[in-house]
């Protein structure tokens, strides 16, 4: 019975993951374990038919964008021990969505996948972008996307000014709504705001966009407060750390002589009652009593002490 199959590895791996999917001790896990991971990704392609994979509404959620789907995590858990290889994974989810960019189905898996293992090309950067705007329908994800991809990112940024200007007739939307939204997700990411402002179309009302640009402001600011603190204390700490250092090095250096240690147990009679002070103070006084019985006159002495 397939589906009980289903339903069984999936809770062995949501509720026993060390015995699944986690393994301190190896890096290789068993076979039947790899094997079990093949069959379970053939299960959630029959029987998850994506979902839980589509985001609720039209502007980015950002409430679910941390959350990953059930499918997403079981992803993430195996791929790395290759019991499923990522170009099948890829294969099987693209024949399943049928080529089909705007279905919602297993849309942000595909778009982990390519982007994780993918060849990183352009091709597979605006795919991913794709997925994640139109299929998954989450500006969010696809601006967090751009922003990681240093080395495509002018072009990915472009696809998205683009696709938010134009105007869906086949929803109840106000012209610039969608605008509004790639502006929000871009001030969550840290984005550069003066440049999306200059791209947006003359004569196109964005509604609130006098707020939203305040609160990306204040935001910024904020997060610029946040590492100037975090930079004097970063400082503070490294010129604590070096007077340590330097004070640690003008210490004395305690050298115990084996031979006076040895004069002193000689003349004590017995071993280990003399402190290492009281050794070098008693060769000190031995020196001193040859020098004066060879030349007859006493001669002054001094001692250094080292702090």
């Amino acid at each position: 019975r397939p589906k009980l199959l289903y339903w069984y590895l999936f809770q062995v791996f949501i509720h026993k993951p060390e015995m699944y999917v986690k393994f301190p001790t190896t890096a290789v896990p068993p076979l039947v374990i790899t094997d079990l991971h093949r069959a379970q990704f053939s299960l959630f392609v029959e029987f998850a038919d994506g979902k839980g994979t589509e985001d609720s509404g039209n502007t980015p959620a950002f409430a679910s964008v941390d959350s990953d789907t059930p499918f997403m995590s079981f992803l993430k858990a195996a791929l790395q021990y290759n019991g499923i290889r990522y170009d099948n994974v890829r294969e099987m989810l693209e024949t399943h969505r049928g080529g089909k960019i705007d279905r919602s189905v297993f849309a942000r898996e595909l778009a982990f996948v390519i982007e994780t293992f993918g060849q990183g090309s352009l091709d597979d950067a605006k795919k991913v972008v794709q997925l994640y705007m139109v299929g998954a329908n989450n500006l969010f994800l696809a601006v967090a996307y751009a922003e990681r991809s240093t080395k495509y990112s002018s072009i990915l940024w472009e696809m998205l000014v683009d696709h938010c200007k134009t105007i869906d007739t086949s929803e109840e939307k106000r012209e610039g709504t969608l605008f509004g939204s790639l502006l929000e997700a871009a001030a969550h990411c840290g984005a550069d705001l003066s440049s999306l402002v200059a791209k947006i179309p003359e004569g196109m009302a964005i509604e609130g966009l006098r707020p939203k640009l305040i609160a990306a402001v204040s935001d910024y600011r904020h997060k610029v407060k946040i590492h100037e603190l975090e930079a004097n204390i970063l400082a503070e700490d490294q010129i604590s750390i070096l007077r340590e250092l330097s004070h640690i090095s003008r210490k004395g250096i305690r050298v115990e002589s084996p031979s006076l240690q040895k004069q002193a147990d000689m003349a004590g009679g017995r071993k280990s009652s003399y402190s290492p002070r009281r050794v070098m103070e008693m060769g000190r006084i031995k020196s001193r009593d040859r020098v004066t019985s060879a030349s007859g006159n006493a001669v002054p002495s001094f001692s250094l002490s080292i702090r």
